[in-house]
């Protein structure tokens, strides 16, 4: 995961949102749990919880994939 750092990423979650967005940080802690960091959100597949800020936080538990987005056309 850290190689997709500062890169546009397509991330899936276990309650079905997808989102296209530049993945800016992925952390793990002590007890082993992981978090995201991501920005810029080009796309959402539902509403967005706090759609309009500057950086978003993800539970990395809560991730089912990510991957590089395919190049804007």
């Amino acid at each position: 995961m850290k190689s997709l750092e500062d890169r546009r990423v397509r991330m899936m979650f276990i309650d079905g949102q997808e989102v296209i967005a530049t993945l800016v940080s992925v952390t793990t802690d002590l007890d082993e749990s992981r978090h995201l960091i991501y920005e810029r959100v080009e796309w959402t597949a539902l509403p967005h919880a706090d759609a309009g800020a500057e950086a978003y936080y993800a539970s990395g538990e809560e991730l089912v994939s990510c991957t590089l987005a395919a190049p804007v056309e």
